[in-house]
């Protein structure tokens, strides 16, 4: 059976894994402690279909998709989790706050070493195919990252180029005269995503959630929606 590693606890990975986990033996590494905390990814989709793909009625009506003008908001932490328990299920093994220590390409693909939280928690994995999607993660400053060669071998989904964004939740009844520009996604529970190329607007009341991350240039790379079918394209290539 061929194998699989995949960088990261993204949408695009987690999708991979799940199209593969028949096929291959995939293996799922994520820096931070939890798959899905924090998320960077904005909590929107446009067809909901692409989602009920993969999750069962119970876990869409746990996400509690609201309606807006492009397609629907969630929380997108949740999706993730919920896709990473599909996941498991399917066979996928995951290891959180874990870091690959040394990385060689072999002929048969790549020798790989890993470190995770517990001081006897460090191995050794071989894999045919190795997918690099920290892109989508984050990466908090002066944290620890993977030591990863310099190879044609690895595949990275194309999101484009990534730039510097804002994102916040605030107050429903504070997200008002919003300037030009500025991605605004109202959620279920009265709180509102704003997300901004640089930090113009702030709610009277303050956030109550912030993050500062990279996303795709591209406004339409950085729906879930562009995800999933990334993950999807990525998976038809390795198998």
């Amino acid at each position: 059976m061929k194998s699989v590693v995949l960088l990261g606890g993204t949408y695009s990975n987690l999708i991979t894994a799940i199209e593969l986990s028949q096929t291959h033996q995939v293996t799922l590494i994520e820096l931070n402690a939890e798959i899905g905390l924090p998320s960077i990814s904005p909590g929107y989709i446009r067809d909901q279909e692409l989602l009920t793909h993969y999750l069962s009625q119970e876990q869409i009506k746990f996400l509690q998709l609201h309606p807006f003008d492009e397609g629907f908001t969630l929380r997108s932490e949740w999706g993730l989790k919920h896709l990473a328990v599909h996941a498991a299920e399917k066979g996928v093994e995951i290891f959180t706050r874990t870091r690959i220590t040394h990385c060689v390409e072999t002929d048969d693909g790549f020798s790989i070493e890993f470190q995770g939280g517990g001081p006897n928690s460090s191995d050794q994995i071989q894999c045919h195919s190795l997918v690099n999607d920290i892109q989508w993660t984050y990466q908090a400053p002066g944290a620890k990252h993977h030591a990863l060669p310099d190879s044609q071998k690895v595949h990275v989904p194309d999101f484009g180029i990534f730039g510097p964004m804002y994102g916040g939740t605030a107050l429903k009844s504070d997200c008002k005269d919003f300037p030009d520009g500025i991605t605004i996604l109202p959620r279920f529970e009265g709180l509102t995503e704003v997300w901004q190329v640089a930090e113009n607007w702030k709610p009277n009341k303050g956030w109550i959630e912030i993050i500062e991350c990279s996303l795709p240039n591209l406004i339409e790379k950085r729906c879930i929606d562009a995800q999933i079918i990334e993950g999807r394209r990525i998976s038809n290539l390795l198998k």
